[in-house]
């Protein structure tokens, strides 16, 4: 198993592609914190996870990652439970799908508060044990629209081109402590974020600019987070990888 006696930190990990990768982790050896926006999604999502792979060794926890006092908490917790943290996933993330003419100061800064900020935050908090330890691996989620922008989409795009900037600029900056940084960047997956924010008319061009002619479901991705997470990534770090079935815009 890839990920065998190494302990991972997934955010956003009740639902969507969180889950998925937090599953396909503990299925390649991994002990997981399983971090949801508050402690009852996260006990949900575990209780799910445990019932189809009994053996896990999970701890649900609930943090809001926009808030520094949330995000020490939470390391505070994998620390007391299992001494190591090998493994950050940042990938909790809002959107607001609106018009820049309707988005209020509020609904943009609470975008970049979780997804830039709560990313940011992670990433200090748990880049000074991975240093001691002797290395790690950082995996942010990303996305399609970090490259190429999206329609009622400025929160949103703008908060992850700023993640692909933090996830190359920290690979710089931490690579001389053996602690590698990449980002995932996905096209369009059946979650239900991507439900709330794209309607039929959108999903159906999407579809059209995706050679493989279909939205990915988030299984699918987890195999490039257990890929950069795992040994096999040893000498990848600073690079996006985008698993988004060719999609062209």
């Amino acid at each position: 198993m890839r990920l065998e006696g190494k302990t991972a930190i997934v955010t956003g990990a009740s639902r969507g592609i969180g889950y998925a990768v937090a599953r396909a982790f503990v299925q390649e050896g991994a002990r997981v914190a399983l971090c949801g926006s508050s402690a009852s999604s996260a006990e949900r999502a575990a209780q799910r996870l445990l019932a189809e792979l009994p053996q896990a060794e999970i701890l649900p926890l609930g943090a809001d990652v926009s808030d520094t006092a949330a995000v020490r908490a939470m390391v505070a917790a994998v620390m007391q439970r299992w001494g190591r943290i090998d493994i950050l996933v940042n990938n909790a993330g809002i959107t607001s799908a609106k018009r820049i003419f309707d988005m209020t100061d509020e609904e943009f800064d609470a975008v970049l508060g979780v997804n830039l900020g709560g990313a940011f935050k992670c990433t200090r908090e748990v880049a000074p044990i991975m240093r001691d330890q002797g290395g790690g691996s950082i995996v942010n989620t990303s996305s399609m629209v970090g490259t190429y922008g999206g329609k009622m989409q400025t929160a949103y795009s703008s908060s992850k081109f700023a993640v692909n900037g933090l996830t190359k600029s920290c690979a710089k900056e931490l690579g001389p402590y053996h602690i590698r940084v990449n980002a995932v960047a996905p096209g369009v997956v059946g979650t239900d974020m991507v439900a709330q924010s794209v309607d039929e008319r959108m999903m159906a061009g999407l579809k059209a600019l995706t050679p493989l002619g279909r939205m990915a479901e988030p299984e699918e991705l987890a195999g490039a987070y257990v890929y950069l997470a795992s040994d096999e990534a040893s000498f990848t770090t600073g690079t996006i990888v985008h698993v988004d079935g060719g999609l062209v815009m």
